[in-house]
């Protein structure tokens, strides 16, 4: 038997039923015990390569045969730190709802000798009677009550699923390298054409023919994908200077041991040579790396600049829960999906006037999109092949296991039932059932490791074929929205002819227009609470309605949103499924986009007297004073005007289900005085902080305007990346 990530022992039995079989992660060290090879149905392996490795046991004794007893004593003479498992046909009242056997009787008094406890009790393993012959041993110090009995799965007996305590360091696992033979797949791919063609041709259920396909590509991909374990990862520094440090580290452990001056003298030398040493690697690196931009693409020199330059958000190991830390996978999946459970539970129904026009507009659709006869937009093949060329070469897959990599790698002739099937979708405004599934993985929103649940953002990891059939629907619904006029001048994200430079550009001339008169200006930078999050679908319907949307996006956008369900995925555990009943998935295409429909009409809650500036959700208010008002009623006035527009905003949000986040909501005074008397604002019992600085959209803004802070961020920045260079 061969699997890809795991090692097989397999042992022959002395009957024609008996022999074992066990499977351990590659990750592991495990090395098979030579004394025991020779013993029929068992198999002796040794878990880990440290001081405290475990052993781990499985063994099948016939129920004509005795507990081999005499060789347990000796595997737990040799490591008592032992873990037995298997079918010993053993019943005993103590761990089994049936009555007691001899061989059950000779292993309970056997397990009270060696201080040993059964696992599974009082559970049926076997789908022929209720007795429990299928037993987990182990020491009572490693014990633990969770575990679960399977449903059957074809065999006469349940599997057993336990989780044991016992952990092996992460300094003796092995480390996994994944190789795809692209060059392999892309061929063995172009050879399957006919086939698959002639399939499309007769299946005729479509969903169910792209389905199969979908999982034929994953399935050719992973039969491609080899593992090796390695016991670290490849250092990037050169071996010269891999000696130099182990040298220094027997000079440490010398240092340490002896005191003596000569050692200490010695390990400053040590300490001085690598750091001289590492600078003339970095530095010789950095010179290499150089010479492969070509001076004359600017483009290609900011894209690898990026590279150097982007901050990396490091990985989630723990949650900060109760004055405690949750590190366990497991207890980390179940607190996460609680939390975004709750998130994106359906919105409180408090019959609002507008929450009744919504749900009159809910049903109404249902009814019309019954009766009637919805035309589609068609899908071209040169659509599909342009925004395939247009995906990003990445590895990360969603439930359909298909990544972008294994998309572009397509023959042209696969894409040809591709566009066929994509219509076939369009014309029936159908989604395949698990492309409404997310995989969520968390990111910190921080730069530390241990976080507050609060402080994690969803990311969903969605079908790539979804995405890609996103894409095409987007143009459609992108023309709609420019042909409509529907989203204001002032919102300048995902928009063609938008970017961010002209909001930043904007906001710091209005900003500089009021200091330029030796007067001040103040400015509202409001956030909103989990914003893409907290999308309200009958709310979207509701106004896509007043907007007179054709009623085919309306119908392609509920089914897109509705039925949607997701799974957390911690240190590659996952978490049962959830319904999402709000918000819009982060990693979508068409998410960000409905958001900002969604809020088409948010900036018409702020008076005109100010200007306004929303990217994404990210919204910000300057206000300029009048030249009526004097220098005594400046600030008051400003303080007055940025109380009214907070009001304001609360007020759509309470309509419209997008509530603020008070703790992230500031507001800012820009002004030349030494020491103004600057107010506190509230709303709604929530002080609105007011802070010397703030950065929006990348650029820190100071109450002056200077700069400084911006410039002093970016040389530290310069100066912390290329170090050494």
């Amino acid at each position: 038997m061969h699997l890809t990530n795991f090692q097989v022992f397999f042992q022959k039995g002395t009957n024609a039923f008996g022999g074992v079989l066990i499977a351990t992660h590659r990750s592991i060290p495990t090395q098979r015990v030579i004394k025991y090879q020779n013993e029929l149905n068992m198999i002796v392996l040794d878990i880990g390569s440290s001081s405290n490795k475990c052993q781990l046991v499985t063994c099948y004794s016939p129920p004509n045969e005795s507990l081999p007893l005499n060789v347990f004593n000796d595997i737990l003479r040799r490591n008592s730190n032992t873990i037995i498992l298997g079918d010993l046909n053993a019943k005993h009242t103590s761990w089994s709802n049936t009555t007691d056997n001899h061989k059950g009787r000779v292993l309970f008094e056997w397990l009270n000798e060696n201080h040993l406890q059964v696992i599974n009790k009082f559970i049926p393993t076997s789908t022929r009677s209720k007795a429990v012959i299928d037993l987990i041993l182990a020491p009572t110090s490693i014990c633990s009550d969770s575990f679960s009995v399977l449903p059957t799965v074809g065999s006469d007996h349940y599997p057993i699923v336990w989780s044991s305590p016992q952990t092996v360091p992460s300094k003796d696992r092995f480390f996994p390298v994944k190789r795809t033979y692209w060059s392999l797949f892309e061929l063995f791919i172009t050879f399957t054409s006919a086939y698959w063609d002639n399939l499309y041709t007769l299946m005729t259920d479509k969903m169910d023919f792209f389905c199969l396909y979908e999982r034929f590509l994953s399935l050719s991909s992973s039969r491609l994908t080899y593992v090796s374990y390695c016991n670290t990862y490849k250092p990037s520094i050169p071996p010269p200077i891999i000696d130099l440090i182990q040298q220094k580290r027997q000079c440490l452990h010398l240092v340490r041991k002896t005191k003596h001056p000569y050692h200490i003298l010695q390990l400053k030398l040590y300490s001085q040579y690598i750091k001289k040493e590492m600078f003339a690697h970095k530095r010789r690196m950095w010179s290499e790396y150089c010479k492969t931009l070509n001076t004359c693409d600017v483009k290609q020199f900011w894209r690898k600049s990026r590279r150097h330059f982007s901050s990396c958000t490091p990985p989630i190991l723990g949650f900060i829960q109760n004055n405690g830390i949750i590190t366990s996978s497991m207890e980390m999946c179940d607190t996460a999906k609680c939390f975004y459970m709750e998130q994106f539970a359906d919105h409180d129904n408090n019959q609002s006037d507008i929450e009744v026009e919504a749900n009159v507009v809910d049903h109404e659709l249902v009814t019309e999109l019954l009766n009637a006869k919805l035309v589609s937009f068609h899908i071209k093949f040169l659509d599909v092949k342009k925004y395939i060329s247009s995906l990003k070469n990445k590895n990360s897959t969603g439930l359909d296991g298909v990544s972008n990599k294994i998309i572009k790698l397509l023959p042209p002739s696969h894409l040809k039932f591709i566009t066929s099937s994509f219509n076939h979708m369009a014309q029936h405004v159908y989604f395949p059932q698990h492309w409404l599934t997310a995989k969520i993985i968390l990111l910190s929103k921080t730069k530390f490791s241990i976080v507050d649940i609060n402080d994690t953002r969803p990311i969903s990891l969605l079908p790539c074929f979804s995405k890609l059939y996103e894409k095409i629907f987007l143009r459609h619904f992108h023309q709609w929205i420019t042909d409509a006029g529907i989203l204001p001048e002032e919102q300048t994200v995902f928009r063609q002819g938008h970017n961010m430079s002209t909001r930043i550009v904007s906001i710091i001339d209005q900003i500089g227009q009021g200091l330029a008169l030796n007067t001040a200006t103040a400015a509202l930078f409001v956030d909103f609470k989990s914003a893409f999050n907290q999308l309200w679908y009958k709310g979207l319907w509701l106004k896509l309605k007043r907007l007179n949307c054709p009623l085919y996006i309306i119908a392609w956008l509920r089914n897109y949103l509705t039925g949607r369900t997701a799974f957390i995925e911690i240190k590659g555990i996952k978490s049962s499924y959830f319904p999402l009943f709000k918000g819009v998935p982060q990693g979508s295409c068409v998410g960000p986009v409905l958001f900002i429909v969604f809020h088409y009409d948010l900036l018409n809650s702020v008076s005109n007297l100010h200007f306004k500036h929303l990217f994404a959700d990210d919204l910000a208010v300057v206000l300029s004073p009048s030249a009526t008002w004097s220098s005594k009623v400046l600030i008051p006035y400003l303080s007055q005007q940025i109380n009214n527009v907070i009001k304001d905003l609360y007020s759509y949000s309470i309509t419209w289900k997008q509530p603020l986040n008070f703790k992230k909501t500031f507001w800012t005074l820009f002004h030349r005085q030494i020491s103004p008397t600057i107010p506190t604002i509230h709303c709604e019992n929530n002080i609105i902080e007011q802070v010397p600085k703030f950065k929006y959209l990348g650029i820190t803004l100071d109450a002056k305007l200077s700069f400084n802070f911006h410039l002093q961020y970016i040389k530290l920045k310069i100066q912390k990346k290329s170090d050494g260079v």
